[in-house]
C-alpha cells in the first residue's frame, strides 16, 4: 500500500530553472552502428533490437497476502497492476487457482473475469469442481493494456434450483493469492525528455522494488556523496511501500537505467569526451550501446554544483521539459518544521479522511457485500499516548437504505484488523449527526510481549489502517414466495468530511529505540529534510560504505516522503559540527576519549573480533514490572567476545556523546560486503518487525535485537504529566509518599482542630 498525503504549504523556492539544450546537446535521432563515443556533446548510440522479456508475478506480490474471497452471488473482487512507460506488452495470460463452494450448482454457477472492463472469460463451475482446488488459465488481450490495469472477478452462483437467494451464505468462492499474471514485454524507445521524470528511472506503474544504480568517476569527495544521497532520497520518497536499492558503480558503464554524476574534472571513462559545463545541470541521454536504456546525468563544474543539481532534480519535477535543464538555484526559503513529513499524518489539526487516500483509492463502494473501504496513514513514533482517552474520530457515512430497520445490515469499523464497533444501517440512509468516537490508542511502551491486547489500537509509529466494512442483508419471502426484497445494487460512501484528530498529543519517547528507527527513520526523519542530522562516513570510504549511505538516504526518503535536502555529511569528528545534532555513522565510531565520555559501545566489530554486551533480561519494552522497574534489566550484565568469519553486520544506538537528548546510530559491518545485510533488513518488513532496543545484529537470514545499556528520553511534556509519568514506574515510592502526605495532613489537621478546640474552651471559661 502506498500513501498520498497533502504536503504542508512550506515555501520552497526552486528559483528560475531554465531549460536549454545549447550547452549539452541531447541524444540525436540518428544512431550509428557500434559507436559508443561522445562527439561535441552528442551521444551516438548503437542499434539494438528489443528483447522480449517474460515476467511473472503473483497476487501476493501485488499486495494480496491472503486469498481473495467472493461471498454471495454477484459479489466482485479486484486485482490491479501497472505497465511500465518504456515497455509494451506483446502477450499476457492469467493463471488462477479457484476453490468454489461445495453447495454451488453446476450449469447455473460461474465466475466472470473482466480485464479493464472487457469480458476476458467465463469459468463454469462444473460437477466435480465444488470444494476442490481448480486451476484456470485465460489469455489477456495485450491491446487492452493501459498504464494501470484491473482484473475483476464476479461470482454468479446458485445453491438451490427452487429458490435463488443471492446472499445465501453457502454461495462463495476463493481465489488463491498464489495466482499469477504472466507478461511478455518488449522495450520501447522513449524520448530524452525530462518531463517524463521520474520515469523511466522510477515508474509508479511498476509494482516491483526500485533498483537504480549510481555511477561515479574515479574521484569522490563529500559533496558528491551528499549529492548522491539527495538523489537517492528523492527516488526513495517516490518508492513508498516498495523496497529500494541504489547500487554503486565505480567508473563503469551500467546495463540498466542509472544516474551518472559528472564534473568537469571527474567523468566516467565512457563519458570522457563529454563537454564541460558552466553550472549545475540535469540531462537525460540514451545508453551508448542500448537505446532502450536511459542515463540521467547530474552535472556540475565541481561537486558543489552537483549538490545544487541534485536539489534541482528533487524539487523541479513539475518544471522540467526537454532533454536538458540548467539549475540556476534551488533554495529553501522557509525551514521545515518538526513532524511535517509528507508521509506522516498532521498532528496539529483534525485531518479529513479524504486527505489520506492512496492513489486510485475511493471512499465509495458498491455491492451486496462490497469490499472494505481502507484508509492508511503513519504516525510520528514519539507521539505520547500514555493514559490517553483515545483519538477523536468524527464519522459520517451514507448508504443505500434497507427496506426496514433492524434488517441486519450494518457497517463494521476496525483499526489495524481489530474490531472497534458496528453500526446498524437503518432506513434513513445516512449516519446520525453525531457519530463521534474515541479510538483507543496502544502505547507499546507499556505492553509486554506476552500481554494480550483486548482493545483495538493504533501502534504508534507504524503504518496504520482504518477499515470500514458494509454488509447489506436481504430477506427472502415465505415458502411460496421465493424472491429477495433487497435491491441487487447497493452503495456505501464514507463522507469526505469525516475527520480524525491527533492534535493535543505531546511528543516524548524513551530512547534508544531501534523499532522507531527501523519503522520510521526516527529520530532523523523528525525533520523531513534531515536538517538536524549529521552523517559521518570514513575518510576513505569503500564503495560498500558509500552505497550504504545512499541506500539509507533512500530509506529515509521512503519513510518521510521528502528528500534529505539539508543533511550534513562529514568525514571527521568535529565537535562544532556534531553538537546539537542527531548523528548517523557508517562504518566508524567516535573516539570517546576526545569528548571525555566513557565507553558506551554495546557492540564492537574489530577485524574478525565481535564483542557484544548483554542485558540481564532482554525485554523489548520497559515498564512491564511495576515493582521492579525494567530499567534494571537493561544494565549490562554479560559480555561476549569471539573471533570468527562470515557475513555479520550490526546497528547500534546510544545517546550522543556530544549533546544530551540527542541520538547517535551507527551502522557497522564485519566486512565491506556485509553492509548489504543492513539494506536488505531495512527493506524487509518481516525483519523490521523483529527490531527493538539499542542493538541489532544481522546475519544472512537472522535478526536479533537487544535492549541493553543506558536509556534517556527525548521530547517535551507538561511538567505535571512529566512528573506523574516517571513516578508511575515506582508504585511503592508513590505509595510511600502518599502515605507520608496523608500522615502530614492528618497531623496538621489534628493540630489545627486541637488549637480551635482549645480556644473555644478558653472562651467558655472566660464567660463563666
Amino acid at each position: 500500500m502506498w500513501m498520498k498525503t497533502k504536503i504542508n504549504a512550506i515555501a520552497v523556492a526552486i528559483g528560475l530553472i531554465s531549460f536549454t539544450a545549447s550547452a549539452v546537446t541531447p541524444l540525436m535521432a540518428n544512431e550509428s552502428n557500434n559507436s559508443t563515443q561522445v562527439i561535441s556533446g552528442e551521444m551516438v548510440t548503437s542499434r539494438v533490437s528489443p528483447i522480449v522479456t517474460k515476467k511473472t508475478f503473483s497476487f501476493s506480490d501485488l499486495g494480496y497476502g491472503h486469498s481473495i474471497q467472493l461471498q454471495g452471488s454477484e459479489s466482485t473482487a479486484y486485482v490491479g497492476f501497472g505497465s511500465r512507460l518504456d515497455e509494451v506488452v506483446s502477450q499476457a495470460s492469467l493463471h488462477f487457482e479457484l476453490i468454489p463452494s461445495p453447495a454451488l450448482l453446476s450449469l447455473v454457477s460461474h465466475i466472470k473475469v473482466y480485464f479493464n472492463n472487457e469480458l476476458a472469460g467465463v469459468v463454469a463451475i462444473d460437477n466435480g469442481m465444488q470444494g476442490k482446488s481448480s486451476s484456470v488459465d485465460l489469455n489477456l488481450d495485450p491491446r487492452l493494456f493501459t498504464d494501470y490495469n484491473q482484473l475483476k472477478f464476479e461470482l454468479v452462483g446458485n445453491a438451490s434450483m427452487s429458490c435463488s437467494n443471492p446472499n445465501d451464505s453457502s454461495i462463495w468462492a476463493e481465489i488463491s493469492s498464489k495466482s499469477t499474471i504472466s507478461l511478455s514485454t518488449q522495450k520501447t524507445k522513449i524520448n530524452n525528455d525530462l518531463s517524463l521524470l521520474p520515469a523511466p528511472f522510477f515508474d509508479s506503474r511498476d509494482m516491483g522494488d526500485l533498483t537504480l544504480p549510481m555511477v561515479f568517476g574515479d574521484k569522490l569527495d563529500i559533496n558528491e556523496i551528499k549529492a548522491a544521497g539527495i538523489a537517492s532520497s528523492y527516488f526513495g520518497s517516490l518508492s513508498e511501500w516498495r523496497g529500494s536499492e541504489f547500487p554503486m558503480i565505480d567508473n563503469a558503464l551500467p546495463t540498466r537505467n542509472a544516474i551518472v554524476f559528472i564534473t568537469n574534472d571527474n567523468k566516467p571513462d565512457f563519458l570522457r569526451n563529454f563537454p564541460d559545463v558552466d553550472g549545475p545541470r540535469i540531462q537525460m541521454i540514451s545508453h551508448p550501446t542500448d537505446p532502450y536504456v536511459k542515463l540521467l546525468l547530474v552535472i556540475g563544474r565541481d561537486t558543489k554544483d552537483l549538490v545544487t543539481a541534485a536539489k534541482g532534480l528533487a524539487l523541479g519535477k513539475n518544471l522540467f521539459t526537454g532533454p536538458s535543464a540548467k539549475i540556476n538555484k534551488a533554495e529553501q526559503l522557509v525551514p521545515r518544521k518538526p513532524y511535517d513529513a509528507p508521509n506522516w499524518i498532521d498532528t496539529d489539526r483534525a485531518v479529513a479522511l479524504s486527505d489520506l487516500l492512496t492513489e486510485g483509492a475511493s471512499l465509495q463502494v458498491e455491492g451486496q457485500t462490497p469490499p472494505p473501504i481502507s484508509v492508511h496513514f503513519r504516525l510520528p513514533p514519539d507521539l505520547f499516548t500514555w493514559q490517553s482517552r483515545g483519538i477523536p474520530f468524527d464519522l459520517n457515512y451514507r448508504y443505500t437504505p434497507p427496506l426496514m430497520d433492524n434488517s441486519g445490515s450494518r457497517m463494521s469499523l476496525s483499526v489495524n484488523n481489530q474490531f472497534v464497533k458496528a453500526f446498524n444501517l437503518n432506513t434513513s440512509g445516512e449516519s446520525t449527526n453525531n457519530t463521534r468516537l474515541r479510538l483507543p490508542l496502544l502505547d507499546d511502551d507499556l505492553l509486554g510481549a506476552g500481554d494480550v491486547v483486548r482493545i483495538p489500537a493504533f501502534q504508534v509509529g507504524s503504518k496504520n489502517e482504518v477499515k470500514f466494512e458494509f454488509g447489506f442483508a436481504s430477506s427472502v419471502g415465505g415458502k411460496d414466495q421465493c424472491q429477495t426484497t433487497q435491491p441487487s445494487k447497493n452503495y456505501a460512501v464514507i463522507g469526505e468530511d469525516s475527520t480524525i484528530d491527533f492534535s493535543g498529543f505531546s511528543h516524548y519517547i524513551e530512547m534508544p529505540n531501534m523499532r522507531a528507527f527501523a519503522n520510521s527513520g526516527y529520530p532523523f526523519t523528525r525533520m523531513a529534510d534531515l536538517s538536524d542530522t549529521v552523517v559521518v562516513v570514513p575518510q576513505n570510504p569503500s564503495n560498500e560504505e558509500i552505497q550504504t549511505f545512499v541506500n539509507m538516504m533512500g530509506v529515509f526518503g521512503s519513510n518521510s516522503g521528502y528528500p534529505v535536502l539539508n543533511v550534513t555529511v562529514t568525514d571527521n569528528w568535529n565537535k562544532e559540527t556534531l553538537e546539537n545534532k542527531d548523528i548517523l555513522t557508517i562504518g566508524v565510531m567516535p573516539e570517546l576519549a576526545s569528548v571525555d565520555k566513557k565507553n558506551i559501545e554495546n557492540i564492537q566489530l574489530i577485524s574478525s573480533e565481535r564483542v557484544l554486551n548483554l542485558p540481564s533480561k532482554n525485554e523489548s519494552q520497559r515498564g512491564k514490572n511495576w515493582v521492579d522497574p525494567a530499567s534494571d534489566n537493561q544494565q549490562v550484565a554479560d559480555s561476549i567476545s569471539i573471533n570468527t568469519t562470515g557475513n555479520f553486520a550490526a546497528i547500534t544506538s546510544v545517546e550522543s556523546p556530544y549533546t544530551a537528548q540527542r541520538t547517535m546510530v551507527s551502522l557497522l559491518a564485519q566486512t565491506p560486503e556485509s553492509f548489504a545485510l543492513i539494506n536488505e533488513a531495512l527493506n524487509d518488513s518481516g525483519k523490521i518487525s523483529s527490531m527493538f532496543g539499542s542493538v541489532i545484529t544481522l546475519r544472512d537470514d537472522e535478526v536479533a535485537s537487544f535492549n541493553v545499556g543506558e536509556h534517556y528520553y527525548v521530547g517535551e511534556l507538561p511538567i505535571s504529566q512529566l512528573i506523574w509519568y516517571h513516578f508511575s514506574k515506582y508504585p511503592l515510592l508513590i505509595a510511600f509518599f502518599a502515605t507520608l502526605l496523608v500522615v502530614m495532613v492528618t497531623i496538621i489537621l489534628y493540630r489545627v482542630l486541637r488549637h480551635i478546640a482549645q480556644r473555644r474552651l478558653n472562651t467558655e471559661e472566660d464567660e463563666l
